[in-house]
């Protein structure tokens, strides 16, 4: 069996808020990606989607910090650093082996740098080359990933490409110097329907060409189906169902899941509303005892406020007392 490119192992992420108590947005998470495949990782906004790639990237902020687990890379453990072990050289594996595309490109991107210089930059940073190569490489990268005329468009500032295009500067950046984990996080949000199909399409051909991993996060089933071979549903900072994408969207066995599948609309169905799940996530400062969604849970039983329940059965595993029954 290979090694996978990232495992992260019961990842617990805790914030600290001036004058108030710790919140715990993230808790017991467990993920692996494996070389070459793709991990879909959906839930709502705040169920600590993103919180669980800035940890595993190291990019976390001031108060936030990483409570308990480990994170590996191709084996090699980068949180939290080993004992003896050099922070230095630890941060620098993480930084050539893993990247990340963000959610908004015209965000990330340097207004006063040229395309070009930022990607090269990128390719400098992760594998120390001169300065002549590396914006060599840089239109290399720009016409890897279908930006039209890339020697010219790289001497262009990021306010001269369109949405489209600023995201596919970004995914050059991300993987200048291969890296052998990709983290796509909500990468197509912004963008309309078919620039979103063209940036899929590029994803997946440039997994071909290169065979890196994909982790890639969003909201939106839809995309999903499409792009994952396993999924990973999270709810208020936790795993909740995990499982091959097929057989997780056919016959989900977490209510939550179900649920998100019966909210979708469908353009060959003809229905005059949509079916919501009722409630509301709960607050990080006020997650009920036992199951966290128990409280918007048809199925939920006494148990379900008393017990925490852990993913089990397989291979579609759920974590619920009272699980829906397998197809």
């Amino acid at each position: 069996m290979s090694i996978p490119v990232l495992a992260i192992d019961d990842l617990t992420v805790r914030i600290d808020p001036p004058d108030a108590p710790p919140v715990f947005p993230v808790r017991g998470v467990s993920l692996r990606v494996e070389p070459g495949e793709t991990l879909g990782l959906v839930g709502e906004s705040g169920c600590g989607k993103t919180l669980t790639c800035l940890a595993a990237m190291g990019l976390l902020g001031r108060r936030v910090a990483i409570a308990g687990g480990s994170v590996r890379v191709e084996g090699r453990q980068v949180a939290p650093p080993e004992p003896g072990r050099d922070g230095a050289r630890t941060a620098t594996l993480r930084h050539r082996r893993m990247a990340m595309i963000f959610q908004n490109p015209s965000g990330c991107l340097n207004p006063v740098r040229s395309i070009g210089w930022q990607v090269a930059e990128a390719y400098r940073l992760r594998t120390g080359a001169a300065r002549a190569p590396a914006r060599r490489r840089a239109v290399e990268l720009l016409d890897l990933v279908g930006i039209p005329e890339p020697g010219r468009r790289a001497r262009d500032y990021p306010h001269q490409l369109s949405g489209g295009q600023q995201q596919r500067a970004m995914i050059a950046i991300a993987i200048a110097g291969d890296p052998a984990l990709l983290i796509a996080d909500e990468a197509t949000t912004a963008l309309d329907v078919t620039v979103q199909a063209q940036i899929l399409e590029l994803l997946r051909r440039l997994q071909r060409e290169t065979g890196m991993a994909i982790l890639f996060v969003t909201h939106d089933l839809g995309l999903i189906a499409e792009m994952a071979d396993r999924i990973a549903v999270m709810y208020a900072g936790q795993l909740i169902e995990h499982g091959p994408t097929a057989a997780v969207l056919a016959a989900p066995r977490h209510p939550y899941t179900a649920g998100l599948l019966d909210a979708l609309p469908f353009i060959d169905e003809d229905v005059e509303r949509l079916v919501p799940i009722e409630g509301t996530v709960p607050a990080l400062d006020r997650l009920p005892h036992g199951c966290s969604f128990a409280p918007r849970c048809g199925r939920a039983g006494i148990d379900c406020a008393i017990h925490v329940p852990t993913l089990r059965g397989g291979p579609v595993q759920a974590a619920c007392l009272h699980p829906l029954e397998a197809a």
